[in-house]
């Protein structure tokens, strides 16, 4: 099997883990996950914040983006252009801001401000899975394999922990993260 046929072999279970998953606990879990990453001493210390918007399977960090809006941080958050790349907008307002995107995620307006990667200060990145020796499992598209060796700041990808893997197949172009949060702490 192809690292890439186990990825994607990989990917169909944790989506079915994630769909048994009970409601209450995805609530308990995401809100847990919002106060960890606005507790981490590189969150305090950022000025502008590059995270996402969550789909009804990912986290939900609405509590996180407004917790970074009422700090006065600058949000940034995605936005899917052709190519699998991703535009970082200027995000002031969750609810004037953001319109349904690419696959029903919500992302900035294209009259949002666009900043480069360099100027972000900490990054919180979305996965399918993640193992404990730090090999992320993204969606798929590559669209933050293709931003990650863009960023210079700290990178915090977030995963509940009842999705963490034994092992996630890692390839040479696959970047790690500086940390790993679930809603039981840092891994």
């Amino acid at each position: 099997m192809t690292l890439a046929e186990e990825k994607k072999r990989l990917r169909a279970e944790v989506r079915a883990a994630e769909r048994a998953l009970g409601e209450a606990y995805r609530a308990r879990s995401s809100a847990a996950i919002c106060r960890r990453l606005a507790a981490l001493p590189a969150f305090e210390a950022a000025g502008t914040v590059l995270a996402f918007s969550g789909t009804a399977r990912e986290i939900d960090t609405r509590v996180f983006l407004a917790e970074t809006l009422r700090r006065g941080k600058t949000l940034l958050l995605p936005r899917c252009e052709p190519e699998r790349r991703l535009a970082l907008c200027v995000v002031r307002d969750l609810d004037a801001d953001l319109v349904p995107g690419a696959f029903g995620i919500l992302e900035p307006k294209p009259s949002c401000p666009l900043r480069e990667p360099e100027a972000v200060d900490l990054a919180v990145v979305p996965c399918t899975a993640f193992d404990r020796a730090g090999n992320r499992l993204g969606q798929g598209g590559g669209y933050y394999d293709r931003l990650l060796p863009r960023l210079t700041c700290p990178t915090v990808c977030i995963c509940r922990e009842k999705l963490v893997a034994g092992r996630v197949p890692a390839e040479p172009h696959d970047l790690k993260c500086s940390l790993y949060l679930t809603e039981n702490g840092i891994i």
